[in-house]
This record gives C-alpha cells, structure tokens and sequence, in this order.
C-alpha cells in the first residue's frame, strides 16, 4: 500500500508538472496550423524553454516565408504588366516599321530607285522600338525590387563614352552633334550598371529626338568620385517649367514630345528619375542658356533630394 499510494502520488504530480507544458505545445499546434491559412497572427510561445525556442523558430520560418511569397507576387504583378505593356505599345511602333517596309517593297517593285533617305524611316522606327522594348524591361526590373539588386563598382568614364558612341550613329542620321567631355582622371561610382546605362541613354535619346536638325548634345562628367555631375545639354525645345515635375511621372509626355514624336510612352525621363532615385542621386531639370534642356545627374555625397 505504502509503494501504491508513492506511485499514484507520483503520477499525479507528473500529470500536475505535464500539464501546464501539454497545453503549451497544443497552442504551438494550433498557431502553427494557422500558418496554412494565411494568418498574420505570430507564432508565439511564453517562457524560455526548448518549447519557446522552437515557437520562436516557427515564427521565423513563417516570417521568411511571407517574404519570398511577397516577393513572388511583386514578380508576378511585374512580370503580368511587362507583357501587357509589351503588347500594347509595342504594336504602334511595329505596324509603323511594317507600314514602312510595305512601302518599300511596293516602290522596288515599281522599279522605282531608292536613296539611304528612303530607309531611314524604316531604321528610326526600328530604334525607337529597340529602345521601347530596353525601357520595358528596366520598368519591369524596376518594378519588382526595392533598392538595387546589385552595386558594384562602376568607372563613369567609361560609361559615358561607351553610351555615347552608342547613340552617335543616331545622332548623326538625325544631323545633330554629339559631344562628350569627361575628367582626366576616372571617376568611380557603386551603383547597377545596367540602370545606370539606361537612365543615361534615355537622357542622351530624349535629347536627340526631340532635337532639331544641325542641333547640338553634349554630354559632360565633372567632378571625383566624393562629389560629382553628369550633365546633358541640349539646344532643343525644351520643357516648359510647369511640365517638368509631371514629365519624371510614368506615361507622362509634355506638350512637345507629342507634337514631334506622338506615339511614344513617356518612360525614358521616369525610368531616369527612378534609377537616380535608388542610387541616392539627384535628378536636376533647367534651362540650357540660350534655349534648350539641361539634365543633370548630380552626387554630393548626401541623400538625394529633388529639386
């Protein structure tokens, strides 16, 4: 009897002891079989024991798995809107090239003899359609990531003559000097080099074509590595001051870009502001002296503020 009572009173205790730790799993049971009903309750389990260090792993596999799921919607929404927008704006551009190249099918066979100037209609369509499709994919990229996937060391200098050389051949069709001027030391800069490549080629682009003939770009980098600016100037029509807020907007174009160029989609100054933006830059718009457009991209070593 003696031995009985011990046992019963052990086990009693041991029940009693158990208890409180039963119930504390059945919750963390519970919260966890939350998780698949998409729940924004946390995971948590009071106390300092084995129990509560793994409610507190529960919870931070929850919180990780939120996020990548967060982030396969932002890739999804960005991934739907690049290929609607690609269907849409890219068929003006491309009836236009196949308007154009019917045309000069139809004069060939006529037996008609043709110059350079009758393709160039044809190659300008072609570019803006090389450029709609590059500024699709920076909106895109943009789209599904805050900040910059990437930051690497990037020598300035080079970036600019490389993007200018890029747009000299359009310059020239389009009769309109392209200059540059950079330090004679090298300027490095951490950033994406590939936005950075695209904000200043939309820069350099816009100031092209919306240009007139015998006009005149340059392209200047000044400064070191501490603080520094990248100018483009023009001699161009300009943007009219009220404008120049709206224009660094999505989809919107000033009174001038539609009068001159009326199927474009207005991203190339946006996508310009917004890599600026990340990298800690500020985007400067002015009046070029004596008529014009002067954008600038401008680093002093502090946060970015907009003008």
């Amino acid at each position: 009897m003696p031995a009985l009572l011990v046992a019963v009173v052990m086990i009693l205790v041991a029940l009693f002891a158990a208890g409180p730790i039963v119930g504390r799993v059945r919750d963390l049971t519970e919260s966890v079989r939350t998780l698949g009903s998409n729940s924004n309750e946390p995971i948590h389990v009071r106390g300092n024991d084995e129990i509560a260090e793994l409610g507190a792993a529960f919870e931070q596999s929850r919180l990780t798995i939120r996020a990548q799921l967060e982030s396969l919607r932002h890739r999804e929404v960005a991934l739907r809107n690049y290929i609607a927008n690609t269907t849409h704006d890219v068929m003006l551009p491309l009836s236009v090239l196949q308007g154009h190249l019917v045309s000069l099918q139809q004069r060939i066979e006529a037996g008609e003899t043709l110059g350079v100037s009758a393709v160039l209609p044809s190659i300008e369509e072609a570019q803006y359609l090389g450029s709609l499709l590059h500024n699709l994919n920076a909106m895109a990229r943009l789209e599904s990531i805050e900040g910059l996937a990437h930051r690497d060391s990037v020598d300035l200098n080079r970036l600019v003559e490389r993007v200018v050389e890029r747009h000299r051949p359009i310059a020239k069709r389009r009769q309109i000097a392209l200059d540059s001027a950079v330090p004679e030391t090298s300027i490095s800069f951490r950033g994406d080099l590939t936005l950075l490549e695209q904000a200043l080629g939309n820069i350099i682009q816009n100031a092209i074509r919306y240009n007139e003939s015998n006009g005149h770009v340059a392209v200047v980098l000044r400064g070191s590595a501490e603080e520094w600016s990248l100018t483009v100037v023009d001699d161009g029509p300009g943007i009219a001051k009220e404008e120049r807020e709206r224009v660094l907007q999505p989809a919107f174009r000033g009174n001038q870009a539609r009068t001159r160029h009326p199927h474009g989609m207005g991203l190339g100054l946006h996508i310009a502001s917004d890599v600026a933006r990340r990298h800690g830059l500020n985007l400067i718009l002015r009046d070029t002296d004596g008529g014009g457009l002067t954008v600038e991209l401008r680093h002093t070593g502090q946060e970015a503020r907009r003008p």
